[in-house]
C-alpha cells in the first residue's frame, strides 16, 4: 500500500523525535519538546480516526515543520550542530531516499513555473529564501517576487 504524503511526514516526525533525543542534549531538548507534544496529538488523532482538520492539512503542517528544522540546528554549537544536521539528513534518507535532491527539485519546478499552487509549496519557498537570504543570487530575488506574488492574491 503507497504511503500518503501524512503517513510520511508523521513517520519522519516520529523517527526525528526518537533519533533527536537519543543525542542527549539538553540544548536540543526543547526543540524535542515541541515536536514529541505533536506527535503525541497526532498519535491520539489517529488511533481514534478523529481528525480536527483534513489530514492533507496537517501533512503540510508536518513537512513545514521537517523542512523548518535545521534553522533550529543553526543556533547550536558547533560540535552539536553537525551531530544534528547528520542525524536530520540521515532519518529523512533512511524514510525518503534522496529526499534533499526531491525538494531541490520541487523548489526548481516552482520557480520554473513562477507561480505558487499551494500553500505547501508556499512553505517550501519560504524555507528556501530564508536559506540564501542575504546571499545576492539570482534566486533569491525570484524566489521573492513569487513569494510576494502570492501574498499579494492571498
Amino acid at each position: 500500500m503507497r504511503k500518503t504524503k501524512f503517513d510520511v511526514y508523521f513517520e519522519i516526525c516520529q523517527r526525528l523525535v526518537a533519533e533527536l533525543s537519543d543525542l542527549g542534549s539538553k540544548e536540543v531538548q526543547p526543540l524535542i519538546d515541541g515536536f514529541s507534544n505533536s506527535v503525541k496529538q497526532i498519535s491520539v488523532w489517529v488511533a481514534n480516526n478523529n481528525f480536527p482538520a483534513p489530514k492533507s492539512v496537517i501533512a503540510t503542517g508536518l513537512e513545514q515543520g521537517v523542512n523548518e528544522l535545521p534553522l533550529f540546528f543553526e543556533e547550536m554549537k558547533p560540535s552539536l550542530r553537525e551531530t544534528a544536521f547528520q542525524t536530520y539528513y540521515s532519518t529523512l534518507n533512511e524514510i525518503v531516499p534522496n529526499y534533499q535532491e526531491k525538494l531541490s527539485s520541487r523548489v526548481q519546478r516552482i520557480i520554473k513555473r513562477g507561480k505558487i499552487k499551494s500553500e505547501s509549496e508556499f512553505y517550501l519557498l519560504r524555507n528556501r529564501l530564508d536559506q540564501i537570504e542575504g546571499s545576492g543570487v539570482k534566486e533569491e530575488l525570484v524566489v521573492s517576487a513569487i513569494l510576494g506574488q502570492y501574498e499579494g492574491e492571498a
